[in-house]
């Protein structure tokens, strides 16, 4: 079925109906509003949106388009705005955030999606228990707060995870935490990029007028925006702190580099006289000083040894070992 929920609200009186697809036509009484929640995936979801009357067309091209990002946009008192919660579906990943669309006037709310999301489901079970929105402009206050307060221990989770890493990190120099980072970073920028749009949609709302929207509404709409931006800043400094751990870990394996590239040069360093001299005395041309003489050899050792000791000595002066 292309409607999921179909609901009329009177506020005033408490009570609701249920609305059929093939009620959609009917009017909507001057004491109550409509609130209809579409299918994106059923074939017959866009036909029934257009045939539905009073709704601005670049509006309803825009909210059935295949991919979208968090906006707003009003004209002529109706509203479209496109939102985005955390995906808590079971074995989902959080960041890959689901989509809400709504295109709102002074007496309808029409909202689609592709899949389900929490937050949708709260504000219809809440018109089940009898404590329905009383306006449009409640309804909107109610689904974001929701959409917000859902994001609360994603964020957590993730400056928490951020913080843990950062401890290892300098705790345990054994383990490479390099994908874990890559992992948390990657989860932040797709979370970041939905959430910066968001915001300023939301910051729009409160400068915006419309004659369904109180002041004591765009007042908790500030008190919304308060809290996402607090959930971006607490991104960001989970971002900072990957960021941090990563170049501990650069830093680290660089020193590491540098101790072995360290000690690879002394040893060359060493033998490098050495093989000067087993070099120039292997050229077999006659001359080489008591090369007949059967101590040779060990005379030769012993030389290349003073050289050796020699240069131990000089290394250590120089404070190079």
């Amino acid at each position: 079925m292309a409607l999921i929920h179909g609901y009329t609200i009177y506020p005033s009186a408490r009570k609701h109906e249920v609305v059929a697809e093939k009620e959609l036509s009917k009017e909507i009484p001057t004491d109550a509003y409509q609130w209809l929640q579409f299918d994106l995936n059923d074939p017959e979801t866009t036909s029934t949106i257009r045939s539905l009357e009073g709704l601005d067309e670049l509006f309803v091209e825009a909210l059935l388009k295949e991919a979208t990002r968090p906006r707003m946009s009003i004209s002529n008192d109706d509203m479209l705005i496109i939102l985005r919660g955390v995906n808590l579906a079971e074995g989902a990943d959080p960041e890959d955030m689901v989509a809400v669309r709504l295109l709102i006037s002074k007496n309808r709310i029409i909202s689609c999606q592709r899949r389900g999301i929490w937050s949708v489901n709260d504000v219809a079970e809440q018109i089940e228990l009898g404590q329905a929105p009383k306006t449009v402009g409640h309804f909107l206050v109610f689904l974001c707060e929701r959409l917000i307060f859902r994001m609360g221990d994603v964020m957590e989770d993730i400056e928490e995870a951020s913080a843990e890493i950062e401890e290892q990190v300098l705790d345990n120099e054994e383990h490479d935490y390099r994908i874990e980072i890559h992992n948390l970073r990657r989860q932040i920028i797709q979370l970041k990029r939905f959430l910066i749009p968001q915001r300023d949609a939301l910051l729009k709302i409160q400068l915006e007028k419309t004659s369904w929207i109180s002041s004591k509404q765009q007042l908790r709409f500030r008190e919304i925006t308060d809290q996402l931006l607090r959930y971006i800043e607490m991104l960001d400094a989970a971002r900072d702190m990957g960021t941090v751990s990563q170049e501990t870990l650069y830093n680290r394996q660089n020193e590491q580099m540098n101790k072995r590239m360290y000690v690879l040069s002394i040893v060359a360093a060493f033998f490098l006289p050495l093989g000067f001299f087993t070099g120039l005395l292997g050229v077999n041309l006659a001359g080489i000083p008591i090369a007949e003489n059967p101590l040779a050899f060990s005379w030769f050792i012993l030389l290349l040894l003073v050289i050796l000791g020699f240069q131990f000595w000089l290394f250590k002066r120089n404070k190079w070992l």
